[in-house]
């Protein structure tokens, strides 16, 4: 599951060489999504959710023209889509899940961005 997300989080353009520079730069935070993770499945099963683009490395963003954040730079933001997230108690649960190890969580329909603590 965790290279499927990094894939998955990692895919900003069409062009599959910079979405590899894009996912070899990741490496160095995969432990940010690993214990993502592990966190987000007690709240909500992992086959239910797709995780969207959201890390931009910064020389790939640099290149690319393409403004991004120290937080998406470094794998600490998390886009995930579910329809579950609609579900206010799941939504709560996750939430709490969670709550120890973000600064932000925001749902937008039924998209929630985690934003991880520094």
């Amino acid at each position: 599951m965790i290279i499927k997300a990094q894939n998955d989080l990692t895919t900003i353009s069409d062009n599959k060489k910079i979405n590899a520079e894009n996912y070899m730069d990741s490496l160095n935070y995969v432990s940010n999504l690993y214990i993502f993770i592990n966190k987000i499945k007690l709240g909500i099963s992992l086959n239910k959710v797709q995780f969207l683009p959201s890390f931009k490395g910064r020389c790939v963003a640099e290149k690319l023209g393409i403004k991004s954040t120290k937080d998406e730079n470094e794998m600490r933001v998390f886009k995930v889509r579910s329809n579950l997230f609609l579900e206010e108690d799941i939504y709560k649960k996750v939430r709490e899940n969670l709550a120890d190890m973000c600064e932000s969580i925001v749902r937008i329909d039924d998209i929630a961005i985690f934003t991880l603590k520094q």
